[in-house]
């Protein structure tokens, strides 16, 4: 969920940082505290009582304490110490309804004692819709429960899953979702980016019509929302969902490389690049409440101090972009991203790193990207370049086989035919990297 993911994954310092910058566009939830085990459980889970039994033969004879289970739901804190799942008996549930927990993992205050039926109908009040119907597209024939709470149940479990910072997974989990349930814009965010998910690899015509049916409310809302003011109350729903939106448009159900703005030269096609910089517009107007910034590892990557000449820029890549000794970002449009791109492709391949490299996309500026529309070489090789990397980040960051390595063959099959010699050599670590053979090989 690009945010993911969205995967969605530096040091375990670094993991620590990201999760407090990440937490500083929340409020504090109080902490989950477990229930004390009891000294008799008669509701325990199964796997507990299966090791009672097996203990208790033996406690005849060595004196051994049966295991005791302290029925927590939907996991005990025993069975998660052992990292296996337990499970309970029909007898032991709350009589009179499905007590089935939507969340495998550690439990959050806003979530933890909720049950299908009141997820439901929570979900149907946050988006003003009557409890006890849902659209049409939301219908759902397989179950009593509407495809809104399929959605919302796979974001949880799943789409959450795919970012592999676990900091950031359980602000997901936890903060965003209670922010969810006080934003309308935001929850059909939530519940379009799990319908998108479930789609990609499970596909099925009932939920491409609820998918698109919740992003088209998501973006209806979203616009709404925007038109007012960023206010201290608002920007927790704002910064959520326009890090959820990006996912939409680099994760299309269908692509192909020839679709790509490059072959096609429908500038248009090239939308889903520019939308990436919403996030960078909306922290800008968000500062004043936000009590330090959101990304400072990320903020040490990109600042540019003033930045001059070449050193640190692979040469090759400097020479097609015009870059010199006396080059800055303020007197060459490439040697911003490029410098970027550069800092990047020197860090370590792990998952908060590709997490930062994922980031670049949004960090482009206007006549940057106007020159990407215009398909200018130099712009389109950087691009590439980063593509290309990407690729070769895909292990945490799996959303990039939505668009992101399609993309990089479309500029490798636009370049491909360069007279540039530059250009060809160049262009070989981009087509190996996203699989293209390229023609003059």
């Amino acid at each position: 969920m690009p945010a993911n993911s969205l995967s969605p994954e530096l040091s375990s310092s670094h993991d620590n940082t990201g999760a407090r910058n990440l937490q500083t566009v929340f409020r504090k939830q109080n902490g989950f505290h477990s229930r004390r085990a009891h000294k008799k459980s008669r509701a325990g889970c199964l796997t507990c009582k299966k090791r009672r039994v097996k203990t208790n033969k033996l406690s005849r004879a060595m004196q051994l304490r049966p295991i005791q289970c302290d029925e927590e739901r939907p996991n005990c804190q025993r069975c998660k110490a052992r990292g296996i799942e337990c499970g309970y008996s029909s007898e032991s549930d709350d009589a009179g309804n499905d007590t089935k927990k939507l969340i495998a993992s550690p439990p959050n205050a806003t979530i933890s004692s909720l049950a299908i039926e009141d997820i439901t109908k929570s979900i149907q009040t946050t988006l003003s819709l009557d409890p006890d119907w849902s659209p049409y597209a939301l219908m759902n024939k397989n179950s009593d429960h509407p495809l809104s709470t399929v959605a919302f149940q796979h974001f949880v479990k799943s789409s959450t899953d795919t970012v592999v910072v676990p900091a950031i997974r359980n602000v997901m989990r936890a903060d965003m979702i209670r922010v969810a349930f006080t934003s309308a814009h935001l929850m059909y965010t939530i519940l379009g980016v799990g319908m998108l998910h479930y789609n990609r690899y499970s596909p099925n015509k009932e939920r491409s019509v609820a998918e698109s049916y919740l992003w088209q409310h998501a973006i209806t809302l979203y616009q709404k929302a925007l038109s007012y003011k960023i206010r201290p109350e608002n920007v927790d729903a704002l910064l959520s969902t326009c890090m959820l939106m990006g996912i939409m448009t680099i994760c299309p159900e269908k692509f192909e490389p020839t679709e790509s703005w490059v072959l096609t030269n429908k500038p248009e096609a090239m939308n889903w690049l520019a939308l990436q910089s919403g996030l960078k517009t909306i922290l800008t107007l968000a500062s004043p409440y936000l009590s330090t910034k959101v990304d400072e590892t990320g903020d040490k990557i990109f600042k540019q101090d003033e930045a001059k000449g070449r050193e640190g820029l692979d040469p090759l890549l400097a020479d097609l972009c015009g870059i010199d000794e006396e080059s800055t970002e303020t007197t060459s449009v490439y040697y911003a991203p490029l410098s970027y791109l550069s800092r990047l492709m020197k860090l370590e391949f792990n998952g908060p790193n590709a997490a930062h490299c994922a980031s670049f996309m949004g960090r482009l500026e206007c006549d940057f990207l106007a020159l990407l529309r215009e398909r200018d070489p130099p712009a389109l090789m950087i691009l590439a370049y980063w593509m290309g990397h990407m690729c070769l980040l895909s292990e945490w960051q799996p959303w990039i086989e939505g668009r992101i390595r399609k993309e990089c063959v479309a500029i490798c099959m636009f370049l491909e035919y360069s007279s540039d010699p530059r250009i060809l050599l160049l262009l070989r670590f981009p087509a190996e990297a996203c699989g293209y053979k390229l023609s003059f090989l």
